[in-house]
């Protein structure tokens, strides 16, 4: 019994120390891997909604990611919602249910000044013009040359394509007849002369062919998108050239649409053209380049 009691001990010890003169003791390690990644971003704002909707402005409601995007393909926007084309700087568009467009006053020998009061280029009983002089020449035409341009701002830190497309046409009135090939459409791409937007963004259209459609190219229409989405713009590079905010990283693009008149060659609006709505939907996508 007593040789029982003593050679149990002695035998473990004995085979802890052979475990560890021979080298198969167990070792605990830590394992650490710092890493930072910025993936490929694009920040899209503008306006919350229409001037008739409960809008607010300056919002991001487009936040694109880019990463693993095949070319040609549309990004990941992980928020849910659109943003709102504004006038710049952050006043709302109209969706066209307040009022018609002002009229402008060509070749009028004096007068024919238009005053807004208080929507924004909405031509209502609120408004006035000026009494003006008539001759020969004197005109009367739908915008005219008081062109609106629709801003969305776009900033990224890496390079993006827009596509656009134009959908819901709709023709009342004396303009039921006319279809997308009627709204003539430009884009321009560049930094808002603004002392707090873009002075630190570059043009993302260098290393690219920038605007596609309605700049420097041939004359668009919304037709020419109207079969699905077509790019629009195509970016080289990305719009943040120094550090900085992202309004001041940001690069504007600016649509400008204009009334064709029938025949679709004529030029804007005629009063042989009576009234009625003629309207589109036109939305704007990030794709990855």
């Amino acid at each position: 019994m007593g040789f029982k009691r003593y050679f149990v001990p002695c035998a473990a010890a004995l085979g802890l120390l052979a475990a560890v003169t021979s080298g198969s003791a167990a070792y605990a390690a830590a394992v650490d891997k710092p890493f930072f990644r910025a993936g490929s971003v694009v920040i899209v704002w503008g306006g919350s909604g229409f001037y008739e909707g409960n809008w607010e402005a300056p919002v991001a409601s487009d936040f694109y990611l880019l990463d693993n995007v095949p070319s040609g393909q549309a990004g990941n926007d992980i928020i849910s919602g659109d943003v709102f084309t504004v006038n710049f700087p952050f006043d709302p568009i109209s969706d066209g249910t307040s009022g018609g467009w002002p009229f402008e006053i060509t070749g009028e020998t004096f007068g024919g000044n238009y005053t807004n009061n208080p929507s924004f280029q909405m031509l209502d009983a609120n408004d006035a013009y000026s009494a003006f002089g008539l001759d020969a020449d004197t005109d009367i035409d739908l915008l005219g040359n008081q062109v609106r341009f629709s801003w969305f701002f776009v900033a990224s830190n890496t390079a993006f394509d827009i596509y656009g497309e134009a959908s819901d046409l709709t023709a009342t009135g004396d303009f039921g007849a006319l279809d997308y090939d009627n709204i003539r459409f430009n884009l321009y791409s560049y930094s808002p002369a603004s002392p707090s937007i873009g002075q630190l963004s570059q043009d993302p259209g260098v290393g690219g062919g920038g605007v596609v459609l309605g700049q420097n190219g041939p004359l668009a229409t919304l037709d020419d998108m109207a079969a699905g989405p077509t790019k629009v713009f195509d970016g080289g590079r990305r719009t943040a050239r120094a550090r900085g905010s992202i309004a001041q990283q940001s690069a504007g693009f600016a649509s400008v649409y204009r009334l064709r008149g029938a025949p679709v060659n004529g030029n804007n609006y005629d009063l042989s053209m009576g009234t009625g709505i003629l309207s589109a939907d036109v939305t704007y996508s990030i794709y990855a380049p």
